[in-house]
């Protein structure tokens, strides 16, 4: 059993939405003290819907979906909630050091998330094409011609999809 992580909740919808809050709260507040940890619980929402038994086409797995690869980098087990989640923000946290000359953090949270999501050298490559731009919707723009539209499709509904979990989770 996971360090935050209680088998005495029951599955139903209210339940999903709090029983990862304390590990989501510790990891993001470790790694991101200076940052709202709702964005960690909205990334596993969007990536998951906070289920911990998740998997996708592609071999990711849990609550941050995480690749074997990426899992194994991170010296974490993505079977386990506790490390999954651990994993997922501290991946998130190598993620948010490549953006650190964004000065936004709102848009410097869209490209940590598009990153996560197609992975940050797709993500460079679309940034170069804008030539150095500072929020998200014209890279956004720019990534159909290098990652094709689809995938771009993808990842901006991703950014979106997180945005709206966290407005859910924090009422604003």
């Amino acid at each position: 059993m996971a360090l935050f992580y209680s088998a005495s909740f029951s599955p139903n919808a209210n339940a999903l939405s709090i029983r990862y809050d304390l590990s989501l709260r510790h990891w993001g507040q470790f790694y991101f003290p200076y940052q709202d940890w709702h964005w960690g619980k909205a990334q596993a929402a969007a990536e998951s819907n906070l289920n911990p038994d998740a998997r996708s086409y592609c071999g990711a797995v849990g609550l941050f979906q995480l690749m074997p690869s990426t899992a194994k980098g991170l010296k974490v087990n993505p079977y386990d909630p506790e490390q999954n989640i651990m994993g997922g923000i501290r991946y998130d946290r190598q993620l948010w050091r490549i953006w650190r000359g964004i000065k936004d953090p709102g848009a410097r949270h869209d490209f940590t998330f598009a990153s996560y999501n197609a992975g940050p050298g797709w993500i460079i490559k679309a940034l170069r094409k804008i030539h150095g731009a500072q929020s998200w919707a014209p890279v956004g723009a720019a990534l159909p011609a290098v990652t094709g539209p689809g995938n771009a499709r993808q990842t901006n509904s991703y950014i979106a999809h997180i945005r709206a979990f966290y407005k859910r989770f924090t009422g604003q």
